[in-house]
């Protein structure tokens, strides 16, 4: 394990510090437990349930607007909305009742978040179970990139369900367990690579449609990386039902049961959630 990891006195403290960040991310005053809506826009004038206001997307090349009266109390920016204004993915949106909204620019379409402090699954969540760190399941790993170009056609966790082609930069080769597995990458942005795996424990001890492993891009395209199983987490649709997340490609299975990283969130019995104390760190 890195020095980063490890204490004088051998505690992880690096694993400590990432799950308190991670609960942060979920359960922090704009944690993703927060999402109510994720709504692609793909209507001229399209309404949407949660938000006031009418949205046109003329698709990813084009641009996306807002067009509502001031006495429907949106704010784009800061600045309340009399008429129809453009935005942009860094637009920052207000609603009444505390609600915000960021938008989306993803493969050919635009779409909005809705994000709501008093969502029951960000107020109701309780932790995120995991199991105890242990260094025997960080492995180092050999990056391989594929052709370039290479897509992947994954399902998305949505209703209905959609398919959709992802591009997969690379695959990541490694033992484990005296075992030899190959995992495919997803590129989800800059350098950063998305593995969607299961494992033996999936659809009992943790979610059926698997576990995400979050890793940046090797610097030189090619090498070795470190793969932390300590470090898998759940999907954020465990955390909210809005979030529509790709389930993992078939070849991702691996076939030992993988006892480490996070199992569940969990959430107080009044929560509205789709799958389960402050960070158990």
């Amino acid at each position: 394990m890195s020095s980063e990891c490890l204490g004088s006195d051998g505690a992880s403290t690096g694993y400590d510090r990432w799950r308190r960040d991670r609960w942060e991310e979920m359960a922090g005053p704009e944690g993703k437990a927060g999402l109510i809506a994720h709504r692609p826009i793909t209507e001229p004038g399209q309404q949407l349930p949660e938000v006031p206001g009418r949205w046109t997307s003329t698709g990813f090349s084009g641009s996306l607007t807002l067009t509502a009266a001031r006495a429907e109390n949106v704010s784009v920016d800061g600045h309340a909305v009399d008429g129809t204004v453009e935005l942009t993915g860094a637009s920052r949106l207000s609603f009444p009742g505390g609600r915000r909204g960021t938008v989306e620019e993803l493969r050919g379409a635009h779409a909005l978040a809705v994000w709501d402090e008093a969502a029951p699954t960000l107020v109701g969540l309780r932790g995120i179970e995991a199991w105890p760190w242990d260094p025997a399941w960080a492995v180092e790993a050999e990056y391989r990139p594929a052709d370039a170009g290479r897509l992947l056609e994954v399902t998305r966790v949505t209703s209905p369900g959609v398919r959709e082609s992802f591009p997969a930069p690379g695959d990541f080769a490694f033992g484990l367990r005296g075992e030899r597995h190959t995992l495919r990458a997803f590129g989800v942005g800059g350098d950063t690579l998305l593995i969607v795996f299961t494992d033996g424990t999936s659809g009992m001890d943790t979610p059926g449609m698997g576990r995400w492993l979050i890793l940046p891009r090797p610097q030189d395209g090619t090498g070795t990386a470190r793969i932390d199983f300590n470090r898998a987490v759940v999907p954020h649709h465990m955390f909210s039902a809005a979030f529509p997340c790709p389930l993992p490609p078939r070849e991702n299975h691996l076939p030992a049961r993988v006892e480490a990283g996070e199992r569940a969130p969990v959430f107080a019995e009044e929560a509205a959630v789709g799958s389960a104390t402050g960070p158990a760190v």
